[in-house]
């Protein structure tokens, strides 16, 4: 049997931990004939997983990270989304980087983008007083705790299922436990 040669480190983890959540969308979505956009999505290393199932995927970033993977393209001109309608958004650790009327816009922004029956994949880290690291220090304008997302999602749509995440687990278990929460909102509420 051959062994796996690993070089482990803390960013590898991250990575492990991001791509978590993607193969959670894939996990608990089983018609990949929707029209998806992946909202925030840094370099695209996510969509470039969601299009490995799904036939039609947008990305969109304001802020792309500089690193692209073979064959993507990050859009970075909200234009070109904000007239669309999409079946399922991904909007993956994003919201902790805004102020709190920006996070209201975005959630605004994120149902408007989806058709009636559409679903929202959103996930943030869970908010620390002080911030662990240097990074979310500087980083993460306004983190959230769980009941502050779960407000924002149950005042926009139907339902909400919340889940949250260890590492690369993702789980319904004891929310104080979790580093990160996920939840996929479904149902966008009428204006």
């Amino acid at each position: 049997m051959k062994r796996l040669d690993i070089n482990y480190s803390l960013q590898a983890m991250d990575v492990l931990v991001s791509l978590a959540r993607y193969n959670f969308v894939l996990r608990t979505t089983n018609d990949y004939t929707k029209k998806v956009l992946d909202f925030g999505c840094g370099s695209g290393y996510g969509t470039k997983v969601l299009k490995e199932r799904f036939k039609n995927v947008d990305s969109f970033d304001v802020y792309p990270d500089g690193y692209l993977p073979e064959g993507m393209e990050v859009n970075q001109d909200i234009n070109s989304v904000k007239n669309n309608k999409y079946d399922l958004i991904t909007c993956f650790e994003v919201i902790e980087h805004m102020d709190e009327a920006a996070q209201h816009q975005l959630m605004d922004d994120l149902k408007s983008l989806l058709n009636p029956n559409g679903i929202l994949y959103i996930s943030t880290v869970r908010k620390m007083d002080p911030p662990p690291t240097e990074n979310r220090k500087v980083e993460h304008i306004r983190e959230l705790s769980f009941e502050e997302l779960l407000a924002f999602c149950t005042g926009r749509f139907e339902n909400v299922f919340t889940f949250g995440q260890i590492d690369q687990n993702i789980s319904t278990f004891y929310k104080e436990n979790h580093y990160h929460f996920v939840f996929i909102a479904t149902g966008p509420k009428g204006d």
